[in-house]
């Protein structure tokens, strides 16, 4: 008899986020994840008691990934630098932005837990959002840029940056500078 294969946590969650950006959510389930890893399905089951407490448990941790990389852009660095890496991180993180539909798509049988992840991902994006507020106040009142163009529009920008399609043929990199030099300099040749 062959010995049984020893996954840890973040290889199944890892896999779960690659199937859900090839697949959706429908595509998701023990059947199909348990091949990708080359294991039994009983072998998730010692993980995760059901698809719904997977995802949930994927999409906490990259919420949570998302948060930490957030909290560590350096408080010393300038407001427009601050506002470049959390781009990047956005970009970096483009599957956030499905988060929503997919807790609303699960047919949880724990739907009090559902509700609970929505709510928390939902305030920490909100203050995500007021975090990059601030940044970008803070470049217009140091003069590092103009303060002729609202603040919530540059804002919803970045924010919204992770529905761009665009990010798969240029790569995170590319479009955050991209983007970045955008919103810095604008199109206008002078």
């Amino acid at each position: 008899m062959g010995r049984k294969r020893i996954l840890t946590k973040e290889e199944i969650l890892n896999e779960t986020g690659a199937l859900l950006r090839r697949e959706g959510i429908h595509g998701v389930h023990f059947k199909k994840l348990a091949e990708e890893l080359q294991v039994s399905r009983s072998t998730l089951y010692e993980y995760f008691k059901n698809k719904e407490d997977l995802i949930l448990s994927y999409m906490r941790t990259m919420m949570e990934d998302m948060t930490a990389q957030i909290d560590a852009i350096p408080e010393e660095d300038a407001p427009n630098q601050k506002l470049y890496h959390l781009l990047f991180i956005f970009l970096d993180h483009a599957e956030t932005h499905h988060i929503d539909q997919m807790i609303r798509e699960l047919q949880s049988s724990d739907h009090t837990l559902a509700l609970f992840y929505r709510t928390k991902i939902h305030e920490d994006l909100m203050g995500t959002y007021d975090q990059m507020l601030k940044w970008i106040e803070d470049a217009k009142r140091t003069g590092i840029w103009k303060d002729d163009i609202e603040s919530e529009m540059v804002a919803d920008l970045i924010f919204h940056s992770i529905l761009f399609p665009t990010r798969h043929k240029y790569g995170v990199k590319e479009m955050t500078d991209q983007l970045f030099r955008m919103i810095e300099y604008g199109l206008k040749n002078e």
